[in-house]
């Protein structure tokens, strides 16, 4: 009677025990093949399981591992960042949910570890489960990204050229020193502001024409030379080369190069003036049937000023013949005239004095 009574109880422990069998292999099942590092250690730190995961990181095999203390596999600084969390959560002050450690392996390799973990009570027992994830490739990415963003703003910032970016719509996001110096400007007074308000009309066209193209799919063309207005209303000339950053097929931002040719557009301005004022000279003296006497006027000019009538009399000419070769001369800016407040004053233009003794000199070369 009393084992029919039990038989019951019987098979419920059987069913139990079958079910709590299977819970534990469908738990290491998990345990064992889990793509992080699963592990669990005591209270004094001595390992008690770990998953195979955590034993390819470190290299080792389980029987290794288990019954050695997490000093062996970590750095001291590490170490230390653990066993002061551990001591809060014993006192039952919050700990960290997530740090980072240098993790060891067998070979003496670092790893860097995301580790998140938590501090079970068993009656007396203490243990910690943790959770860790290794992260040294996306360390090692990060800094090299932090690298390359470091050179990238040293050569941004201390380039000898303007740099800059702006949106598809011409507002300047950055600008480095070289750029904010030249229109005598403050970070503050650019960044933000749409391009335009530093250009010519005539750049804005070119720049808009530029943007509309870009806009449309066509080609730009990637040197351009914009006319600058600096703050001080000064104006400056700068070669540009662009190229439009893209999202997928969207254009995001806009990187520009500015190279200042101020100086040398300047020079090169007053080279062909004086070549075409050579041409001029030598037309005027050489091929005309007055040049023999405009030759004579600049001769006389070339020491100091003098008028008409001082002109006539030096060269035996009457007024109105040295008038009107005054008159060719000034019209061709081979001379220029000021007044004493009597009379007209005549003297070489300042670009014409050397071209002058060049072409004088060319004069008596050929001569020989």
């Amino acid at each position: 009677m009393t084992h029919k009574n039990n038989a019951p109880e019987i098979t419920d422990i059987s069913l139990l025990e079958k079910k709590l069998e299977e819970s534990e292999e469908r738990f290491r099942n998990l345990f064992d093949n889990a793509s992080d590092s699963i592990y669990c250690y005591d209270a004094r730190g001595y390992f008690l399981d770990v998953n195979k995961t955590a034993l390819e990181m470190l290299g080792c095999t389980k029987e290794e591992l288990i019954g050695t203390h997490i000093s062996e596999w970590i750095t001291p600084e590490s170490l230390k960042l653990t066993q002061d969390d551990m001591n809060k959560r014993i006192r039952g002050e919050p700990g960290k949910e997530a740090f980072v450690l240098d993790v060891i392996d067998k070979k003496g390799m670092h790893h860097c570890m995301e580790i998140r973990r938590r501090v079970v009570r068993q009656g007396d027992n203490i243990m910690v489960y943790g959770i860790g994830r290794d992260i040294t490739e996306k360390r090692r990415l990060e800094k090299e990204l932090r690298e390359s963003e470091a050179k990238y703003r040293d050569l941004f910032e201390n380039a000898q050229d303007t740099m800059y970016v702006i949106d598809i719509d011409g507002n300047i996001l950055k600008m480095n020193r070289t750029g904010l110096k030249i229109l005598g400007c403050a970070k503050e007074e650019v960044i933000g502001k749409n391009i335009s308000n530093w250009l010519t009309p005539e750049s804005e066209k070119i720049v808009q024409k530029r943007r509309k193209k870009r806009l449309s799919g066509e080609n730009v063309i990637q040197t351009n030379i914009l006319e600058i207005v600096c703050k001080n209303g000064e104006h400056r000339w700068a070669e540009i080369k662009t190229r439009a950053i893209k999202d997928s097929d969207r254009i995001i931002e806009i990187h520009g190069i500015a190279r200042d040719i101020t100086e040398n557009l300047i020079l090169r301005r007053e080279l062909n003036k004086s070549n075409k004022q050579q041409k001029i000279l030598s037309y005027l003296i050489e091929g005309t049937r007055g040049g023999k006497t405009r030759a004579s006027i600049l001769k006389y000019l070339i020491d100091r000023s003098y008028n008409a009538h001082q002109l006539a009399k030096a060269l035996n000419l009457d007024y109105k013949t040295i008038r009107h070769h005054l008159g060719v001369l000034l019209k061709n800016g081979i001379i220029t005239k000021d007044s004493d407040g009597y009379t007209d004053l005549y003297y070489l233009s300042k670009n014409m004095e050397s071209d002058l003794s060049e072409f004088n000199r060319e004069l008596e070369h050929n001569k020989h």
